[in-house]
């Protein structure tokens, strides 16, 4: 797929997956969705190493992975046709609050009141 890609040209891919093993072999940058809204956008080495994605979800979806911590996202997701008026994802989130009852702004490309921690220059690349 990367031979495809000209960035002299102006060219681009665009490939939506949910092999997360097969995003890391080809992407430059990852958008991460949740109930049809991008939660995060973060550059592919950032997100696959440290200091790692900052959404919980983006976590909960590397931790889900058998080469990591093999461990499921909690919960159910939401149903598409009622979300809430707030985080879509707050309902399966450890670190809700009341705040989550209102759709956050994306922050420096992470949609979350309670974004895990990142190094400044990986934020400041994003």
């Amino acid at each position: 797929l990367r031979r495809h890609v000209d960035k002299g040209a102006g060219r681009a891919l665009l490939m939506i997956t949910h092999d997360l093993a097969a995003a890391e072999r080809v992407a430059d940058r990852i958008a991460v969705m949740y109930a049809g809204r991008i939660v995060e956008l973060a550059d592919a080495r950032t997100f696959f190493g440290a200091p790692g994605p900052r959404h919980p979800y983006s976590r909960g979806l590397l931790d889900a992975l058998p080469d990591r911590a093999f461990t499921p996202v909690p919960g159910l997701p939401p149903e598409l046709g009622a979300l809430p008026d707030g985080c879509a994802f707050a309902a399966r989130c450890d670190r809700a609050t009341d705040a989550c009852a209102v759709l956050p702004p994306p922050h420096r490309a992470v949609a979350c009141h309670h974004p895990h921690a990142a190094l400044t220059e990986a934020v400041d690349r994003a």
